[in-house]
């Protein structure tokens, strides 16, 4: 299992990476000239907080089963994140991660 001390660490660096990124457009956003594109990109980043703080808690989970290293919340999320691109249905999505853990950790 991760260390506390380790994975708070790694949050609060993340955190505070996306917060100067994001600080950083902000800053400049009076000096530059941003279509409405980047605009509507940057209506996103505060979704790419919770990211953030997802896969280090799926990546640094220790699990059961040996056939991938203890790594099958990790691998989950990662086809999640496929299905959710193809299919754009949040409850599908949760649904099919729900499901798929359930599969791997009992079979």
């Amino acid at each position: 299992m991760i260390e506390p001390n380790y994975f708070l660490i790694n949050v609060a660096l993340l955190t505070v990476g996306t917060i100067l990124i994001r600080g950083f457009f902000i800053a400049l956003s009076g000096k530059m000239n941003i279509s409405p594109k980047v605009k509507e990109l940057f209506t996103f980043i505060p979704a790419a907080i919770l990211p953030a703080l997802v896969v280090p808690a799926t990546f640094f989970y220790q699990g059961q089963v040996a056939w991938i290293g203890g790594k099958e919340r990790f691998l989950i999320l990662l086809a999640s994140s496929i299905a959710c691109y193809f299919v754009r249905n949040t409850l599908f999505v949760i649904s099919f991660g729900l499901i798929m853990l359930y599969l791997v950790t009992k079979f």
